[in-house]
C-alpha cells in the first residue's frame, strides 16, 4: 500500500568497483543491464560523476556523510581490515539525520561503514574480498562476509558457507578467476536482494522509510554463478587496447615497462576477468529488477525516489592494471542514475546531465527532497536543483586517496574539461585534456604550452580543499545557548 505521508521514499543502490561503461546506458553494448538502463532512460542519467575516494571504505563514508575525506578523517583502508579508521562518533551519517526527522531506515549487503550509524535495521557484509582465502587464520583478519549471509545461507543447504572457502583454497582460485561454487540463489548478491525485498515488506506506509542495498559485485574474485559465467564467450571480449603500453610519462609508482609480449594465457585470463566481470554486472541487474518489481506490486514505486551509484571503480587490464588507487578515468568516473517518481518530477527535469557532480551528493540531494535541513558542514551539494530545473553544477570534483601504509597520498580535482592530480612534490603530477585526450594517453604535466593551466587547477585543488573545512560540530555548536558556546559572552574586556 502507498504511504500515507508526502514525505518521498528512498532507495539507493551501491556496486562495488563498478566502472563508468558496465551499462548499456552508458554505452556498452556488449554488457545485458535492462533494468539499469530503464531506470536511466525514465529517470536523470549523469555522465559526469565523479567519486571522492578511490578505494572501498574512505569512499563509503563520503557518500553516507556528505563530507570529503579530508573532513570526516576515513583516509585509508588498512591491509588488515579491522583496524582500518572508523567514521569518529561525532560525524553524522546523513541516515542519522533522517531517523531525527521521522524515517525507518534500512540497509543490506556491502555498506562498509565501520561502524554502521544511523540504521534501526541492518542484514550486512563485509564484501567479498578476494584476499581471503579461509574463514579464519589469516593476518588480514576474518573473512568478511560475515555472519548474517552465513547463517542464511547455512540454512538455506548446510555446508554451502564452507565451500566458498573450500573453493578458494584450490589452485583454480590462484587468479581469483573462477566459476562460482554456490548456485546462483546462493551468491552473495542473491541473498541482498532478498534482504531488500524483505526490507521492502516490512512497511506499512505509516512512516516514510530509506533502504541502502549494497551489492558486493562486481568487485572482485571474478567468480560468477556457472549461468551468469556462460553468458559472455571471453574469445569475444574486447582486448584492453592499453594493456601494453608503456606510461613513461606519469608518476613514479604508476610507471611499467612495456612488455615484449602477451601469452596465450595471459590474454585468455584478461578476457575471462572482463566476461566475468561483465557476468556479475547481469546478475546484480537481474536483482536490481527482481527489487524493483516488489516495490511495484507494494504500490510504493510512485512514492520513491530511486539513486544508482558505486563506490568507484575498477581498472579491468586497462593499462595493464587491475584494480583502484589511482585517479584515473576506470577508477574515479562513476555509473550515477537517479530516478524521480511522476509525482515530484517536474517538466524541467533532464533525462541526462553532462555536467561535473560528485557522487557523495546523494546525502545533500536525499535530505533535500526528504524536507531535511542540509547542516553547514556538509560539503555535498544538493543535486535538486539539477533535477527540477536543470541548473547547472558547481562544475568540479574533488577525490582523494591515501594508501594502505600512509606513504603517499594525492588529491585530484576535475573540471568540465581538465583533470589535475597531485601526489606530493616527491613524484610528478598528472594533468589530462578530457575534451582532447579522453582516454589519458598524454599526461600535460610538463607541458609548456599548459603551464597556465596547470596553475588554474592547482588554484581550484586550493581553493575547494580550504572551503571545505568545516568541522563536524558546526550544527551541534549552532544550536548551543551564547553563554555556552563562547564562556566569555557578556564579559567585560580590557
Amino acid at each position: 500500500m502507498p504511504d500515507r505521508c508526502d514525505r518521498p521514499n528512498f532507495i539507493i543502490v551501491t556496486t562495488d568497483q563498478q566502472r563508468y561503461d558496465t551499462l548499456g546506458a552508458t554505452g556498452n553494448d556488449i554488457v545485458a543491464t535492462p533494468n539499469f538502463d530503464n531506470l536511466a532512460a525514465s529517470g536523470t542519467l549523469f555522465t559526469r560523476c565523479y567519486t571522492q575516494n578511490t578505494v572501498c571504505i574512505p569512499s563509503r563514508a563520503c557518500l553516507h556523510t556528505g563530507r570529503y575525506t579530508h573532513q570526516h578523517g576515513v583516509q585509508y583502508m588498512e591491509s588488515e581490515i579491522d583496524t582500518t579508521p572508523v567514521l569518529p562518533h561525532w560525524e553524522t551519517t546523513f541516515m542519522e539525520r533522517l531517523q531525527h526527522a521521522g524515517y525507518y531506515t534500512g540497509a543490506c549487503g556491502k555498506i562498509h561503514m565501520m561502524q554502521p550509524k544511523g540504521y534501526h535495521w541492518t542484514q550486512l557484509t563485509g564484501g567479498k574480498g578476494s584476499r581471503w582465502r579461509k574463514i579464519i587464520g589469516q593476518d588480514i583478519g576474518p573473512a568478511p562476509l560475515g555472519q548474517d549471509y552465513a547463517r542464511w545461507l547455512e540454512e538455506k543447504r548446510p555446508g554451502a558457507y564452507m565451500e566458498i572457502y573450500e573453493q578458494r583454497q584450490r589452485p583454480e582460485y590462484d587468479n581469483a578467476t573462477v566459476v562460482n561454487t554456490l548456485a546462483e540463489d546462493e551468491y552473495v548478491d542473491y541473498w541482498i536482494a532478498e534482504m531488500a525485498i524483505e526490507f521492502l515488506r516490512m512497511q506499512r506506509g505509516d512512516r516514510p522509510w530509506l533502504l541502502w542495498v549494497g551489492f558486493c559485485g562486481p568487485h572482485g574474485p571474478f567468480d560468477p554463478p556457472e549461468r551468469y559465467a556462460r553468458m559472455y564467450d571471453p574469445e569475444e571480449m574486447p582486448f584492453p587496447e592499453t594493456f601494453t603500453d608503456e606510461m613513461w610519462d606519469r608518476p613514479e609508482f604508476m610507471r611499467r615497462e612495456r612488455p615484449d609480449t602477451v601469452s596465450d594465457e595471459q590474454r585468455e585470463l584478461v578476457q575471462t576477468r572482463i566476461a566475468y566481470y561483465y557476468a556479475m554486472m547481469t546478475q546484480i541487474d537481474d536483482m536490481l529488477g527482481r527489487i524493483l518489481d516488489v516495490l511495484q506490486a507494494l504500490g510504493m514505486v510512485d512514492n520513491t525516489i530511486i539513486t544508482t551509484t558505486a563506490d568507484h571503480g575498477e581498472m579491468l587490464g586497462d593499462w595493464g592494471r587491475w584494480g583502484k588507487g589511482v585517479f584515473l578515468e576506470q577508477v574515479v568516473h562513476m555509473p550515477f542514475i537517479m530516478h524521480i517518481p511522476e509525482r515530484l518530477r517536474t517538466e524541467s527535469c533532464p533525462s541526462r546531465y553532462d555536467g561535473v557532480i560528485e557522487n557523495f551528493s546523494i546525502a545533500a540531494t536525499t535530505l533535500d527532497y526528504a524536507g531535511v535541513e542540509i547542516p553547514p558542514e556538509m560539503a555535498a551539494p544538493s543535486l535538486r536543483p539539477i533535477l527540477e530545473d536543470g541548473r547547472d553544477s558547481r562544475g568540479l570534483a574533488l577525490t582523494e586517496y591515501v594508501d594502505n601504509n600512509r606513504r603517499r597520498a594525492g588529491a585530484c580535482v576535475i573540471d568540465e574539461r581538465y583533470k589535475y592530480a597531485t601526489w606530493g612534490t616527491e613524484y610528478i603530477g598528472e594533468l589530462y585534456d578530457l575534451q582532447e585526450d579522453p582516454g589519458e594517453r598524454r599526461n600535460l604535466w610538463n607541458e609548456p604550452g599548459y603551464a597556465d593551466v596547470r596553475r588554474e587547477m592547482s588554484e581550484k585543488l586550493m581553493d575547494r580543499m580550504l572551503h571545505s573545512m568545516e568541522p563536524a560540530y558546526t550544527s551541534f555548536l549552532g544550536k548551543l545557548p551564547e553563554h555556552v558556546r563562547n564562556p566569555g559572552w557578556g564579559e567585560e574586556r580590557w
